[in-house]
């Protein structure tokens, strides 16, 4: 009687699923392990110095943020200054590798800069820590700030050497990519911090910018005459714009401008020295 009782018991009620066995989780390495530690106290280093700026950022603080012991950061660095000078390199070259992802697939450089463009903002927008990071360690850590600049340059000069190579950037010198780039870096900086990051409604901000800049990058860096033209967007009453002439027309035109222009400056220079 008792036997039959136990195997009643052994059965499942009607209707109940038995448990599902899940697969263990396999068991990181020593390496893995340590790899995760150093990530974690990085992250936690970089949202306090958003928050409280490089000065206030002690190791304690970034250890109890991090969720580690205070013994635990000698492990992986010498000291904060160390820390420090590693920081904004290996946070920039995570937003650079998320902007990498958001312009593949662009098919000329107007795309892949205002894609570039959109994917910097949106970087910014969910790592609000970052600004702080970047302005603050031209002074707190200038080793790892020149670091990072270098590294941005890197990838902007070849991005505007291949640009440049199938004439899309018609009007410019090779020399002058490199003063190109520092003007596109310096416009994601500043519009994101001082223009977007501050507004009441950032979406619509952002939009906004997006826009403005798509409209700088097809008409600052690009070659209003040629065969440029005909790439040229269709305003709303479905003419282009210059449309009417001849592209002969409009080149002979600006170059009448810039003539125009040179002569008053000589002429101004010449009163000038007659003074």
């Amino acid at each position: 009687m008792a036997k039959s009782n136990d195997a009643t018991a052994d059965q499942s009620p009607v209707g109940v699923m038995a448990p599902v066995k899940r697969p263990r989780k396999p068991k990181l390495t020593r390496i893995e392990k340590s790899h995760r530690t150093r990530q974690a106290i990085c992250d936690a280093a970089a949202e306090v110095i958003g928050q409280y700026g490089y000065a206030e950022a002690s190791i304690s603080r970034i250890m109890e943020h991090a969720g580690f012991g205070h013994g635990t950061f000698y492990a992986y660095f010498e000291s904060r200054a160390e820390l420090f000078d590693q920081l904004l390199p290996m946070k920039g070259v995570e937003a650079l590798d998320f902007i990498h992802d958001r312009v593949k697939g662009a098919s000329n450089f107007v795309e892949m800069e205002t894609k570039g463009f959109i994917g910097f903002l949106e970087y910014a927008k969910s790592h609000p820590w970052f600004f702080r990071l970047l302005h603050e360690a031209e002074v707190a850590a200038p080793a790892g700030y020149r670091q990072h600049i270098d590294n941005i340059m890197k990838r902007y000069r070849r991005a505007l050497k291949r640009s440049w190579d199938k004439g899309e950037l018609a009007g410019y010198e090779e020399r002058e990519l490199d003063t190109l780039a520092y003007l596109l870096i310096s416009a994601r900086d500043y519009v994101y911090s001082h223009h977007v990051g501050r507004s009441p409604d950032i979406s619509t901000a952002l939009q906004g910018a997006v826009e403005t800049y798509r409209k700088f990058i097809t008409f600052g860096l690009r070659s209003v005459s040629g065969d440029d033209v005909a790439g040229m967007p269709v305003r709303t009453n479905g003419a282009r714009p210059n449309e009417g002439g001849s592209n002969k027309a409009v080149s002979a035109k600006a170059s009448r401008n810039r003539r125009k222009a040179a002569s008053k400056i000589g002429k101004r220079g010449l009163r000038t020295e007659r003074k």
